[in-house]
């Protein structure tokens, strides 16, 4: 519907005001905090691709997930990320409808790619420590099927909703008036709680459920050592547990903050739509930001915790060109495997 036809101070006059104007000496100190943000983001996940591509240490089924995800928060610091900023920088948006939506389809598809990923990592950690003998049958192939498979139901997904405007039906008006300058991504009641509880709260579930486990059985493991006397088989089968119970360790410390992270976004997006959009912009904009803030994170995380991708990490800075080097500090390390 033409914005000319519809009475939009009517339509908005119960939703809370748009911010105040920022000067212009703190917007640019805005803009530029946050360009930051978004090249740490991209050079940081670009070096978790390069070291799981340079370092033979790296190149096991576990970093076939932390890859795509370090892809899909790429995907989030150059189709995302930028045109936000720019909608901030202006004030408004000025790049067309159509535009506005491929914006808006990237980061619903890219963000929701990372956390079903995320999910995934959890459900191989899972298995590798609660179900030696079912993850052995986990093979490349099949990692392989499950990543693709994860990928298309969320492009699916979010482009069927999006291109069909699915997302907005029963408040055209509402998506009319304020997308007029400006680049909003509105949802209906049905298609919040439909996106949120697919691409949010059942991967949520999935992990919580997974870490639970883990932590019950090693728990037990930890029990049946200290309390038996243990052959040397059952050492190295021990010793094996062991490692990838760290990874575990590791990897839920990755996906707590992402909890940190996202939970605030999803809270406050089904309770703007339940309030009827009533929530305050400045809210929206903070909890956005936050979700983006994990895309950042992840390197940090496993430069601090996992002493293979911190030596990985040293060694490209220091543009070593001799792996062989490298593989031999990462002989003397423990990380996630």
């Amino acid at each position: 519907m033409n914005n000319s036809t519809l009475n939009c101070q009517v339509i908005l006059a119960d939703l809370p005001p748009p911010p105040p104007p920022l000067s212009e000496s703190f917007k640019s100190l805005y803009c530029v905090f946050m360009l930051l943000f978004s090249l740490t983001t991209l050079i940081g996940n670009l070096f978790v691709i390069v070291a799981v591509v340079m370092f033979r240490s790296l190149r096991k089924r576990i970093y076939a997930f932390v890859v795509v995800v370090a892809l899909a928060d790429i995907g989030v610091a150059v189709f995302v990320m930028p045109f936000r900023l720019y909608e901030e920088w202006n004030s408004g948006w000025l790049l067309g409808k159509w535009f506005c939506l491929v914006v808006n389809m990237f980061d619903g598809i890219f963000c929701s790619a990372s956390m079903s990923i995320l999910c995934c990592l959890a459900v191989e950690r899972y298995l590798a420590v609660c179900k030696p003998f079912l993850y052995t049958k986990l093979t490349p192939a099949l990692t392989a099927i499950v990543i693709f498979a994860c990928l298309g139901v969320i492009f699916f997904v979010w482009s069927f909703f999006l291109v069909n405007e699915f997302h907005i039906d029963g408040i055209e008006d509402l998506v009319a008036c304020l997308s007029d300058g400006a680049c909003p991504l509105l949802l209906n009641l049905s298609s919040a709680l439909f996106l949120s509880i697919l691409t949010f709260w059942t991967p949520s579930a999935v992990m919580l459920y997974c870490y639970w486990r883990i932590f019950v059985t090693a728990n037990r493991h930890l029990r049946a050592i200290h309390s038996t006397t243990v052959s040397d088989t059952e050492k190295r089968t021990y010793a094996t547990f062991s490692k990838r119970a760290k990874a575990a360790k590791t990897l839920g410390i990755v996906i707590g903050c992402f909890f940190v992270c996202w939970l605030p976004f999803f809270i406050v997006l089904v309770g703007d739509v339940v309030e009827g959009h009533q929530w305050s912009i400045q809210l929206k904009l903070f909890v956005m930001w936050l979700g983006y803030l994990n895309s950042m994170i992840n390197p940090f995380l496993y430069y601090i915790f996992s002493a293979e991708f911190k030596a990985a990490f040293k060694c490209i800075v220091k543009c070593s060109r001799s792996v062989r080097d490298s593989e031999n500090v990462f002989s003397t390390t423990v990380g996630l495997s």
